[in-house]
């Protein structure tokens, strides 16, 4: 398995500039998403209206402009802006809003302290979340060109030998799996260096350890069961790829797709990169344990997916040596 395992990473080398663009697009995803939820942070764009003292609001979580009249109403009728703020002097203010209380509290807290933390709300997408939206697809993709050693191994006719060769088949497929999960690690290791820089990542990196592991396995089964059934690497990956980014998207890995459609909403729940992204919600808000399903689901999924390909390639070319 070591000797297979060494093998990959030297043929890795010929391949190299495509694995560094592939991991570059996947680390600069991550800086997109961390980017994003920045701005989602912003829970509205208020008009302070004063005409003596300048603003004193400076809060993440608000985007503020300074007036000296106040705006026509149709402002906040047309959602130009989401309240406005009026300045009586002495720490009083009167806020117009067509939000709810809890809205006008919110700001109301923010007036009085900017730097106070507003919590998410349950539909609210985190940041944890939204880097495991936006790198999956990426990763998932990246597991397809990972696997070239086995695709090239059985368009070559090398598996035939590889059976029949003192090592077990289940450590030569355990090898490319170990390789595959192994190049996460650039992902990893950035994730580690944000959070010893201070950056929020969201999740504990021994979660990101248990949904990378997760996304790879899924990944893995995925090309292991179509390069097993697909004679040619290129149309295996290319049908592969296809379905991973429709799917992806569909799932919602960058935005939510379905608005509410009931169809869509059917289709779109059995796919494994919903219930990931169900899973790493539950996560962000701390309900993990509870809805344990979604998780379940994709590891049984996949599980499913490596079996037919074990069995497969074992019937092919095990029993034939």
């Amino acid at each position: 398995m070591l000797s297979v395992l060494k093998n990959n990473y030297c043929r890795m080398l010929q391949r190299l500039p495509a694995v560094l663009i592939m991991t570059v697009i996947t680390l600069v995803s991550i800086i997109l998403a961390i980017y994003i939820t920045g701005t989602q942070q912003v829970k509205g764009h208020i008009v302070y209206v004063s005409q003596t003292s300048p603003t004193t609001v400076s809060s993440k979580y608000l985007s503020v402009v300074t007036m000296t009249k106040e705006p026509p109403y149709s402002s906040l009728v047309k959602q130009q802006y989401d309240a406005f703020v009026i300045d009586n002097g002495n720490g009083r203010y009167d806020i117009k809003t067509l939000k709810s209380e809890d809205y006008k509290k919110m700001i109301e807290g923010l007036l009085k302290n900017p730097n106070v933390p507003v919590k998410l709300q349950n539909t609210d997408r985190g940041v944890g979340e939204n880097i495991i939206g936006f790198m999956m697809m990426f990763l998932l993709m990246s597991t397809f060109m990972n696997l070239f050693t086995f695709a090239d191994d059985k368009e070559q006719n090398q598996l035939a030998r590889i059976a029949s060769s003192p090592i077990r088949f289940s450590g030569y497929l355990a090898a490319h799996c170990i390789y595959c999960l192994s190049m996460f690690l650039p992902e990893y290791l950035m994730l580690v260096i944000m959070k010893l820089l201070g950056f929020d990542i969201g999740f504990s990196l021994l979660q990101y350890a248990l949904l990378y592991a997760v996304i790879g396995f899924f990944g893995i089964s995925l090309a292991l069961l179509l390069h097993t059934l697909i004679k040619k690497p290129d149309n295996a990956n290319m049908l592969g790829n296809s379905i991973l980014v429709l799917s992806s998207v569909l799932a919602g890995s960058f935005y939510s797709f379905s608005k509410g459609n009931a169809v869509l909403d059917n289709v779109v729940k059995v796919l494994p990169q919903k219930q990931l992204l169900d899973f790493a919600h539950y996560l962000q808000n701390g309900d993990a344990f509870a809805h344990i399903a979604p998780l379940l689901y994709i590891i049984v999924f996949s599980a499913a997916l490596f079996a037919v390909s074990c069995v497969i390639l074992t019937r092919k070319y095990v029993k034939k040596i």
